[in-house]
């Protein structure tokens, strides 16, 4: 019986089968290419290595990784397993889980600083005023080094956003549950501290059960007057209807989001109405390199987990 590598991702054929061409023993390589889960199932049942949705179009929950008893290695192309790899359930069958922690840590640090630079001064609309009204001035900006930047979460991504604020030279706090031994450069101090403190706000903590609207109606409203929220973490961290009711009220007075707390942003979404609000369709991990830098993790996992050199 040839081994079975079941890829839930949208990978060209070619890619897949390129990782697994040179072995001694057959593998089968079948993708899901857009299918329905529940047609995938019986694929999955038969399936030793399971490479995972990114797009997180395929939540693979207790029911589905029951039926998964040959699978023994399940490598999902993304730093998050919230709402697509039941955990507790991959380890009742025995299923070793992979993910790809730190990737995309250059390409969502570099969005998150484009993301700050746009809304400071404004710069979507801008463009929208000079093409619908002609040149005109417009009101003050702010620069990037005056401002002080609270980073919550500091894994790879808030290290990373760290990094890019030296040249800058903006004053930068964080915030993590954490002990942390070394910020190098950033200063760590307690969420309601940081959100009291700083001009612009960028979370990069994991979605868990006690971070889910870890900024709620209350801790939106204690935020410093003309202070900036940049979200490309998860929008769940987020109570969405406060921040709606927030950015309505001048405090946050704008927010920069790539990610929401349900996907696709449906079109009528109250956020779609705001003017103080950039929003990009959860895009900020996708570069060529951060692309080639997933793809190779997951190739190098599948191949080690056949014994390929």
């Amino acid at each position: 019986m040839s081994t079975v590598l079941v890829c839930l991702s949208a990978y060209p054929r070619a890619l897949v089968e390129s990782w697994v061409a040179d072995l001694d023993e057959p593998v089968e390589v079948v993708l899901a290419d857009g299918a329905p889960l529940e047609v995938l199932v019986p694929d999955l049942a038969r399936a030793d290595l399971v490479v995972g949705d990114a797009a997180r179009r395929y939540p693979l929950d207790a029911a589905v990784l029951g039926r998964m008893r040959r699978c023994r290695l399940l490598v999902h192309p993304a730093v998050g397993l919230d709402g697509v790899v039941d955990l507790a359930a991959a380890e009742a069958v025995g299923i070793r889980v992979l993910n790809a922690p730190g990737y995309n840590a250059e390409a969502v640090a570099d969005w998150t600083l484009m993301a700050m630079l746009t809304t400071l001064r404004d710069g979507v609309r801008a463009d929208r005023d000079l093409r619908s009204d002609g040149w005109h001035t417009r009101p003050l900006g702010r620069e990037l080094g005056a401002m002080t930047v609270g980073i919550v979460g500091f894994g790879a991504i808030g290290r990373a956003v760290r990094d890019r604020l030296r040249g800058f030279g903006s004053r930068v706090l964080c915030s993590d549950p954490r002990p942390l031994p070394d910020t190098d450069g950033a200063t760590q101090v307690d969420l309601d501290e940081l959100l009291g403190a700083s001009d612009l706000v960028t979370l990069h903590a994991p979605l868990t059960e006690s971070t889910r609207h870890l900024l709620d109606g209350p801790r939106l409203a204690s935020m410093r007057p003309g202070s900036v929220l940049v979200n490309a973490a998860r929008g769940e961290l987020v109570d969405e209807a406060a921040l709606v009711t927030a950015l309505r009220a001048g405090r946050p007075a704008a927010a920069a989001l790539d990610v929401f707390a349900a996907e696709p942003l449906a079109p009528f979404s109250p956020l779609l109405e705001l003017d103080n609000v950039y929003l990009t369709p959860h895009v900020a991990a996708g570069t060529e390199q951060a692309r080639q830098r997933v793809r190779a993790l997951v190739r190098d996992a599948v191949r080690a987990e056949l014994g390929a050199p």
